[in-house]
């Protein structure tokens, strides 16, 4: 169990005092020890591990490479607790071969046969000063200079954590609380680094560009999770098609040639695609566009809701050019010409990721090549040829779109 507390730093002045002082209160500090730690959290594509109400972060802290899984929430009256599990490896390893079989079991009943991928990073140079009281070792005392970078954000800011040790109580860290408060007039810090990452995440600041028949419409931005929840969509699924989604937009740039920032849209955009399922099965692809409309996915910047509503229509029906100029009779048509062609790009690379898991059997998108502008994709799995054949029919907007040529290899 971790038992700390966490402070923001406002001044840079306050947080150099704090690395020389000598005491706080009756405390005594120790010399600070600085290390440079580099974080990567991780996760499923669909936050599978964040859902249980977990973190994973992975560390590198000088040749060594540390495993933690942590608790989320645990705050009460400025003080967190929460449940810690640590795996320290000398190399890096899948988590199936960890000694730490608590972990493993635990990742392995969360993550099943999906992908681990990063979230977000973050470094922090550390200052790390022990506080006495009376030769006993109470807490340890973080100094942390924190840089967070994901989905094209940066956040920096400075932070202090008092964690309790072994030969502290929680009468010492009240105390410690009380002493920071009054002597330097620190305010505790109710987020951790992880919820301060989730934040970013979910800024929407930017303001929309609506057809002028949707400016009426009421917006009430959800997250991912929260869509879900609500509309009951099938996590398994939406898991694989944005695992999909992304190895195609990766592994295809100089095809689609669509900048970064669309890497995010389209991971979003993929979890969402069926978010319709439930209301009408038959007409999901409308049901979701709606839903869309008015619950745009909150971890996407505004300016890119427009894009998740018009994938969400154009994953399902079959599409020709004769179809797509009745799109643009739609508010579709009123989106400017640039956004329009994007979202079709994004839609064809959503609309091949659905069919490759088309069977539900788990087939695996082995390899991807592009030469002399063809473009062969090989499935992998008992599922292989049925999701081969379908990703083959869904390729119809790739097709309008692009004069590579795209077929697919199925080996069951």
């Amino acid at each position: 169990m971790e038992i700390e507390a966490k402070f923001s730093v406002p001044e840079k002045e306050i947080f150099a005092i704090l690395i020389s002082a000598q005491n706080i209160g009756p405390f005594v500090l120790d010399a600070a020890v600085q290390a440079r730690l580099e974080d990567v959290y991780l996760d499923t594509v669909d936050m599978a591990i964040m859902s249980k109400g977990y973190y994973l972060r992975r560390r590198q802290k000088g040749q060594r490479i540390i495993y933690t899984i942590k608790s989320l929430g645990g705050l009460e009256k400025e003080i967190r607790r929460r449940e810690e599990m640590e795996c320290v490896l000398e190399q890096d390893m899948p988590y199936e071969k960890w000694d730490n079989a608590d972990m493993g079991s635990f990742l392995s009943g969360v993550v099943g046969e999906s992908t681990l991928v990063p979230l977000f990073n973050v470094s922090h140079v550390r200052n790390v000063r022990n506080v006495i009281d009376d030769e006993r070792d109470v807490a340890e005392m973080s100094l942390d200079d924190v840089v967070i970078t994901g989905w094209g954000k940066k956040l920096s800011y400075l932070e202090i954590e008092v964690e309790l040790l072994s030969g502290g109580d929680e009468r010492d860290l009240e105390k410690l609380v009380n002493m920071l408060r009054q002597e330097y007039s620190l305010v505790p810090d109710s987020l951790s680094k992880f919820e301060r990452a989730l934040e970013l995440m979910e800024e929407f600041k930017d303001s929309v560009s609506l057809p002028e028949e949707d400016a009426s419409i009421s917006y009430t931005p959800l997250p991912v999770q929260t869509l879900f929840e609500t509309y009951h969509v099938e996590r398994a699924h939406a898991r694989k098609v944005t695992e999909n989604a992304l190895r195609l937009f990766d592994e295809l740039k100089e095809v689609h040639c669509l900048g970064e920032e669309y890497r995010r849209v389209i991971w979003i955009a993929s979890l969402v695609h069926d978010v319709g399922v439930y209301t009408d099965v038959e007409n999901h692809h409308k049901a979701g566009r709606d839903i869309l409309m008015h619950s745009p996915p909150k971890e996407l910047n505004s300016k890119f809701w427009p894009v998740a509503v018009w994938t969400t229509f154009l994953h399902k029906k079959k599409i020709n050019l004769e179809k797509l100029d009745k799109l643009r009779s739609k508010p579709f048509g009123k989106l400017p010409v640039e956004m329009q062609q994007d979202t079709l790009k994004l839609a064809a690379l959503i609309r091949i990721a659905d069919g490759l898991d088309y069977s539900r059997m788990g087939s695996r998108l082995e390899r991807i090549t592009i030469e002399d502008e063809k473009v062969t994709i090989l499935v992998q799995g008992p599922g292989s040829r049925i999701d081969a054949d379908r990703a083959d029919e869904k390729s119809d907007l790739w097709r309008i779109l692009y004069s590579n040529e795209i077929s697919f290899q199925a080996e069951g």
